[in-house]
């Protein structure tokens, strides 16, 4: 099984189609507009073939794509990858989408005698480089064996969850976590500024205390610091993996309080203009509409 499309070379698929590349795999890169498609040939990949085309000629088809309308439809659409599969290709996604959605495609493609595996990464930009991403695999044991390669080229922390969906439930609490420690971030260094305190001070002492966090430490050091808003990881992104963690709460009857307040922040940011940014610029939300 050394074929294989990725189909979305955005800021994460980008960089894990290289990796998948670079460990021998054959890979075609896809993408809507031809400059990523440019770029992924100038690494040593190949392009040029269309979703519809790729399905009859590869043994692995992977997605990393934005929202769930895009997985729905590259999936089930009438191009789609499960649409017009032949038994025995693998389809593996690293969306961040719902686990109803998983559920509903892989029970299209089970039809099909087609391997479907949720496979959302946590990591950012930084761990897709690296080839160091969260792997979250959510399918059936065979499936995830089967495509055990593939998530050992772009992770190094790679978890089994469970059957489909189970993947995608875990990447959405990792999200409301990283919503609630991004608000924390905002809040507190707008505390710090307001109170006179130097920021890299500031840093240097939580580094080394029980409030530090992965999050502080990118947002204020990659981006904030930097004066840089320019997305990693877009405000928008996190927006909607809130709203679709905020559906699983309700699915399972839990009504988070500080939840609900977290989701507000960015939905304001996000209606204010901070939504192509990176999502650390939620900062500079919290402090433009600090009273």
């Amino acid at each position: 099984m050394k074929k294989a499309a990725f189909i979305g070379l955005g800021n994460m698929g980008m960089p894990m189609a290289v990796n998948i590349l670079n460990k021998g795999f054959d890979v075609y890169g896809i993408n809507k507009g031809n400059e990523k498609e440019d770029r992924f040939q100038e690494a040593g990949g190949t392009a040029g073939i269309t979703p519809a085309e790729a399905v009859g000629q590869m043994d692995i088809i992977m997605t990393c794509l934005p929202k769930p309308a895009h997985v729905e439809e590259m999936m089930l659409g009438e191009n789609g990858v499960i649409t017009n599969a032949s038994p025995g290709l693998l389809v593996i996604d690293f969306s961040t989408v719902s686990a109803e959605l998983h559920e509903k495609i892989e029970a299209e493609a089970a039809q099909k005698g087609v391997d479907y595996l949720d496979a959302p990464v946590s990591g950012g930009t930084t761990g897709a480089e690296a080839g160091t991403l969260a792997v979250m695999v959510g399918g059936s044991e065979q499936a995830f064996e089967k495509a055990g390669p593939i998530f050992e080229a772009v992770g190094k922390n790679i978890t089994y969850a469970g059957s489909i969906g189970k993947g995608t439930k875990v990447k959405l609490i990792n999200q409301y976590m990283v919503g609630m420690h991004t608000a924390a971030v905002s809040e507190g260094l707008t505390m710090a500024e307001k109170a006179g305190v130097d920021l890299e001070m500031l840093h240097s002492v939580i580094t080394n205390s029980m409030g530090q966090s992965k999050i502080y430490d990118r947002h204020y050091t990659e981006f904030i610091h930097e004066n840089k808003e320019e997305p990693g990881f877009a405000l928008e992104l996190l927006l909607k993996d809130l709203g679709l963690a905020k559906e699983m709460s309700d699915r399972v009857g839990v009504s988070p309080k500080a939840g609900k307040e977290v989701l507000s922040l960015f939905e304001g940011a996000d209606r204010e203009g901070f939504g192509k940014k990176d999502m650390s610029s939620l900062f500079y939300f919290v402090k433009n509409n600090e009273k």
